[in-house]
C-alpha cells in the first residue's frame, strides 16, 4: 500500500528560466537533423555535444566534424571551442536540459500536432499503452506506440533501448509518426525519463497515472522523490487532461492539487475503494462496479456521470480491471463516447509478457509476467489465486472480496528472482510476498548484472515466510523446469520478473534467454514424455 504523500507545489517552483530554442536559427546554417552520438553523424548533421553523466560528448566533437557534421551545439560550461574546428557552432548553457526543446523546434513542434498521451506509473504502463493504441486504431484513429516493447505502430514495432527515448530521438520519432499520418501517439513515461529531461519539448494532451509503489529507489533515493518525479508529468506545460487512479494515494493527492487549475481531471477506480477517499468535487469520476473475475475473463459495470455500460474483456486479475478503467478514462478524455469505447475495449488481449498464458488443457497453466516489484508480484499472485478459486467455483468467477490466501485444492507455484544493481531493499519484501501467497516458491536469478547471483538470492531468502516451501536454483532455465515439473495438471506456475525480455544480463553481457521459450520447451517435453514418466 502506498504511503499518503503530501505533494509540494511540484514543478512550478522548480522550473528553470524560459529557454528560447530559436536561438539555434542564428547559427547561419539550416539544421535538418540532430545527432547526439558522434558515431551516427552523417553529412550535414548537427551534433549536440552534451556533458553527460557517463560521457562528455564534447570530447568527440572532432570525430563528429570528421564524419561530416555541418554544425555543432555544445555545452558552454567548462569548455572552450577549438579554433581549428571550422564549422558553425553555438555554445548553450544547460544543453542537456534544453535538447528536447531544441529538437522540438528543429522538427517543427510535432507534439503540438498530435494527441500525445503519456502513461506513467510503477506498474501497468506497457499494458495500458498498448491497449490505448489498439482501441484507438479500432476506432479509426491511427496511433503510434513508444515504450518498453518497442516503438512504432502496433504490429510493426522496432526494438527500444529505453522505455522513454532520449529527448532528441523522441522528437525525431514524433515527427516521423506525424509524417506517417498518425493522429495520436501513446508513450510510456518513466520516472527516469522525466527526471533526465527526455520528455522536455513535448506537449502532452493527456497524462495517465496507473499507480505508485516501490521501485527505482536505487535512483531516486526515497519514495517521496520517486513520487515527485512522477507528479511532474501532471503539471506539464500545455497538459489538458490528467487521468488519475483514485485508489492510489498519489492519484488522490494530485486530484486535489489539480482540481482548481487549468488541467481537466478525470479519476477512476472501483466504487467501493474510492468512496471513502477525499476526492475533490470538480473531479469527473469513472466508477467500476460489480467486478467478476474469471480464470480468463473480467466483467464489470462502468458508470460515468449518468451513463452506464457493462464491460467484458479477455483478461484476468483485479489489477487488470483497474488498468482497463484507466484506459477507458483516457478514451473518454479524448472525446470518444462511452458506448464506442466499451465496444472497442472488448477486443483487447494480454500484452506480450504480461499475464501471458501457456499450457493448460491437461498440462499445468504457466503464466509469464514482468512483475519485478513487490506490489506487482503481490497483485499477480493474488490474481492467480482468484483465478484458481474461479475454476473451482460453480459459476466460474471469483469473489474478489474473499480471502484469496486460503489454500485451494490446486497449487500455485512461483518462480522469480531480483535484478542486480537495483533497489536491494525490495528483495526481502518480494521473498516474503512470494512465499506467503504461493504454495511453492522457486527462487532463482533474474538479471544479476555484475552482482553475485547467490548474494541476490540470499537477500531474497532473508524475507521468506516462516515454514514456507521454497527451493533455490540459481540457474533460471533449470528453475523454470523444476517448477513446471513440480506442478500437476490443475496447478498454476507463475514465472515472474522478465516477461517479454529475450535475454539475461550477466556480467555486462546480454545472453539470449526467454522465459516463454524455456517454458514452452518444458511443456513440449512433458507432452512427448511416455505415460507414467
Amino acid at each position: 500500500m502506498n504511503p499518503e504523500f503530501t505533494m509540494p507545489d511540484h514543478n512550478r517552483a522548480g522550473r528553470r528560466a524560459a529557454f528560447d530554442p530559436s536561438v539555434v536559427d542564428g547559427m547561419g546554417v539550416e539544421i535538418r537533423h540532430l545527432v547526439t552520438d558522434s558515431r551516427k553523424v552523417g553529412l550535414g548533421d548537427t551534433f549536440l555535444a552534451c556533458a553527460g553523466t557517463r560521457a562528455d560528448a564534447r570530447h568527440f566533437i572532432a570525430d563528429a566534424i570528421a564524419a561530416g557534421a555541418g554544425s555543432v551545439l555544445w555545452e558552454r560550461d567548462g569548455f572552450d571551442w577549438n579554433p581549428d574546428w571550422h564549422v558553425p557552432n553555438l555554445p548553450v548553457a544547460g544543453l542537456a536540459d534544453h535538447a528536447g526543446l531544441i529538437a522540438s523546434h528543429v522538427y517543427h513542434y510535432p507534439s503540438r500536432k498530435l494527441v500525445l498521451i503519456g502513461v506513467t506509473g510503477t506498474n501497468g504502463k506497457t499494458s495500458c499503452s498498448h491497449w490505448i493504441a489498439r482501441t484507438m486504431a479500432v476506432l479509426g484513429r491511427k496511433t503510434a506506440l513508444i515504450g518498453t516493447l518497442g516503438n512504432g505502430f502496433p504490429g510493426l514495432l522496432e526494438p527500444a533501448v529505453n522505455t522513454t527515448p532520449d529527448a532528441v530521438s523522441l522528437q525525431h520519432m514524433l515527427s516521423g509518426y506525424l509524417q506517417q499520418e498518425a493522429a495520436c501517439v501513446v508513450m510510456e513515461v518513466s520516472s527516469h525519463g522525466i527526471s533526465q529531461g527526455r520528455i522536455n519539448g513535448s506537449q502532452f494532451t493527456i497524462a495517465l497515472l496507473t499507480n505508485l509503489s516501490r521501485d527505482h529507489l536505487d535512483y531516486h533515493g526515497s519514495m517521496e522523490e520517486y513520487a515527485l518525479a512522477k507528479a511532474r508529468l501532471f503539471d506539464w506545460p500545455g497538459l489538458k487532461y490528467a487521468v488519475l487512479n483514485l485508489e492510489d494515494a498519489l492519484g488522490v493527492s494530485l486530484s486535489a492539487q489539480l482540481a482548481d487549475g487549468d488541467v481537466q481531471v478525470m479519476g477512476y477506480g472501483f466504487e467501493e475503494s474510492v468512496m471513502d477517499r477525499q476526492i475533490a468535487r470538480h473531479v469527473r469520476t469513472v466508477y467500476g462496479r460489480h467486478l467478476k473475475v474469471g480464470p480468463r475473463s473480467l466483467e464489470f459495470d462502468v458508470q460515468v456521470d449518468a451513463e452506464c455500460a457493462t464491460l467484458r474483456v479477455g483478461l484476468t486479475g483485479r489489477f487488470n480491471a483497474l488498468n482497463v478503467l484507466g484506459v477507458l478514462s483516457v478514451l473518454l478524455a479524448s472525446g470518444i463516447r462511452l458506448v464506442d469505447a466499451v465496444q472497442a475495449l472488448q477486443r483487447i488481449t494480454p500484452v506480450t509478457g504480461r499475464m501471458e498464458q501457456l499450457g493448460g488443457n491437461g498440462q499445468p497453466l504457466v503464466v509469464i509476467d514482468y512483475a519485478h516489484t513487490p506490489d506487482a508480484l503481490e497483485k499477480v499472485l493474488m490474481a492467480l489465486r482468484d483465478s484458481i478459486h474461479a475454476v473451482a467455483a460453480e459459476d466460474g468467477t471469483a469473489d474478489v472480496n474473499a480471502d484469496s490466501r486460503q489454500t485451494p485444492q490446486a497449487k500455485l507455484i512461483c518462480v522469480f528472482g531480483c535484478g542486480g544493481e537495483r533497489d536491494t531493499g525490495k528483495r526481502a519484501l518480494m521473498g516474503g510476498i512470494a512465499t506467503r501467497l504461493a504454495e511453492v516458491t522457486v527462487i532463482t536469478s533474474d538479471n544479476p548484472r555484475s552482482e553475485n547471483p547467490q548474494a541476490i538470492i540470499d537477500d531474497i531468502v532473508s524475507g521468506v515466510a516462516a515454514d514456507s516451501d521454497f527451493r533455490i536454483e540459481a540457474d533460471r532455465e533449470r528453475a523454470i523446469s523444476m517448477a513446471i515439473h513440480l506442478a500437476g495438471e490443475s496447478d498454476v506456475v507463475l514465472i515472474a520478473g522478465k516477461g517479454h525480455e529475450a535475454w539475461q544480463e550477466v556480467s555486462g553481457s546480454r545472453l539470449p534467454f526467454s522465459d516463454r521459450e524455456t517454458a514452452m520447451k518444458v511443456l513440449q517435453d512433458l507432452t512427448r514424455a511416455p505415460a507414467g514418466k
